[in-house]
């Protein structure tokens, strides 16, 4: 128990501060680029940066993650039952569609620029598995409809967790979510 208690506190303070520049409304740069999104898609020298970015993601590795995706909301957690569980890369491109695209939109990232991506279902409580992935940061993603209390129409939200893998980890308890009870 108490390990499982210090792997949730370490990954609660990774995904935080991975999304501390997010949140803080930064748009990440590398090397002297800002990325920015627009509906052009990004620019020939962001392009260029992007596909840099991606090289350690193309190889497969020993790591894996295993999580649960669900909504926290008035009336109770709507877990993603039977959803597609996405996840990207934690490039500085991603991380800046992450912020224009979940966090200020709840529209899940247009993915015409991003070229590695990985898909899973998660079963009937919300539980997903990716698995021969290469170290690296990564954006989990998962669109969940549910009905607002007291509401007769759906709605979706898109939840999401920031983490980081170590080469040859398994990540056993990512937590993907979204609080839409307000």
């Amino acid at each position: 128990m108490m390990r499982s208690s210090s792997m949730l506190m370490r990954a609660t303070f990774v995904a935080l501060l991975l999304l501390a520049p997010v949140v803080s409304g930064c748009t990440p740069a590398a090397t002297g680029i800002a990325y920015g999104t627009s509906d052009k898609g990004p620019s020939a020298s962001q392009k260029k940066l992007i596909e840099q970015e991606l090289v350690p993601y193309r190889q497969p590795g020993e790591s894996a993650i295993s999580g649960r995706a669900f909504l926290t909301t008035a009336g109770g957690e709507v877990v993603a039952a039977g959803d597609s569980v996405h996840l990207m890369p934690a490039t500085a491109f991603n991380k800046a569609l992450l912020e224009s695209s979940v966090i200020r939109k709840n529209e899940m990232p247009d993915r015409k620029a991003e070229t590695v991506w990985w898909t899973t279902r998660a079963d009937r409580d919300g539980r997903f598995h990716f698995s021969w992935l290469p170290a690296g940061d990564y954006i989990v993603l998962c669109e969940i409809a549910y009905s607002p209390s007291g509401g007769l129409s759906a709605r979706t939200a898109i939840a999401f967790g920031l983490l980081r893998l170590e080469e040859d980890q398994h990540f056993p308890d990512a937590i993907v979510t979204r609080d839409v009870s307000n």
